[in-house]
Order: C-alpha cells, then sequence, then structure tokens
C-alpha cells in the first residue's frame, strides 16, 4: 500500500503524462532506497546509476556482478543477468559499462529498465533518468524541480 505525503503535490498531467522537473526523487524498491535525487536527462538515451565499486564473482559456477550501488554503501548488491555494452559519456567518449536491469518508481510510474552502472562521484546527482525510461510516461519543464516529489 502506497501512502501520499502531505508534502507532495498533485501530479500535473499532459496528454496522459506526468509532468516533471529536471530534477525528482526517485526510489529503488527491490533495494530498499527512497528519496534519492536524479536528474531528468532527454539528452541522454540510458540510465546511469553511480557505483563505488564494480567487480564480477563467481558463486555456484556462474558469473554474478557485485557492486555498492549509490553513494555511501557498503553493502554489497549482486546481479546474476548483466551485460557490457559500450555507452557514449557525457564528454563524447564511448565507455565499456556493466548494464543491469533495475526497477525504478517515479511518483506513480515504477518500471524496469536498463541502467548503466558507472563512478558518478564527480557528478553532482547519483542518478541519470535518460529517454529510455522516461518515454512513454512523462514530460519535462526544464525550469522546474520536484514536480513529483518534495524537495
Amino acid at each position: 500500500m502506497t501512502f501520499k505525503s502531505e508534502n507532495v503535490p498533485e501530479p500535473i498531467t499532459i496528454d496522459g503524462k506526468y509532468l516533471i522537473g529536471h530534477k525528482e526523487k526517485v526510489e529503488f524498491p527491490d533495494f530498499k532506497r527512497r528519496n534519492i535525487v536524479a536528474r531528468v536527462d532527454s539528452g541522454a538515451l540510458s540510465t546511469s546509476v553511480h557505483c563505488d565499486r564494480i567487480w564480477v564473482e563467481t558463486l555456484k559456477g556462474k558469473k554474478v556482478l557485485c557492486c555498492h550501488l549509490l553513494k555511501r554503501s557498503r553493502k554489497v548488491t549482486r546481479f546474476s543477468h548483466f551485460s557490457r555494452k559500450r555507452i557514449k559519456s557525457s564528454n563524447g567518449s564511448l565507455q565499456m559499462r556493466y548494464v543491469v536491469n533495475i526497477r525504478i518508481r517515479l511518483g506513480e510510474v515504477e518500471k524496469v529498465t536498463p541502467v548503466s552502472l558507472s563512478d558518478r562521484s564527480t557528478m553532482n546527482h547519483s542518478v541519470l533518468l535518460g529517454r529510455r525510461f522516461l518515454r512513454q510516461h512523462f514530460v519535462i519543464d526544464v525550469s522546474k524541480k520536484y514536480l513529483l516529489s518534495s524537495s
């Protein structure tokens, strides 16, 4: 059951899509992480999430991707399904990154989306939401922030 906080404004919709700002708070339900500030970037194709450390282990004969997901986390998160893909970074260079499917919730929309794992420690936000996550559900007003969440 989901309870609405009194601080969260009523969502605005345009043609059935939620209006969001250039910054929103997201939730990672499978990892019990809430109120993570994400940068909304329609210029980025994929979503990216910060990891402090990424490594591959073999457990019971199968490769498993391990990482410290999001900032200030020492808990090891493991993914049994993962791939490596070339991703164009914000500076235009190609990087090989691990990609996993993660459930993300923004407002009332919750979906599993491919996420590239990278060191975003020098960036202002641990999460960057790209077009693949945003399409079909959201319209962005870049002059606003926290339209679906409280600041």
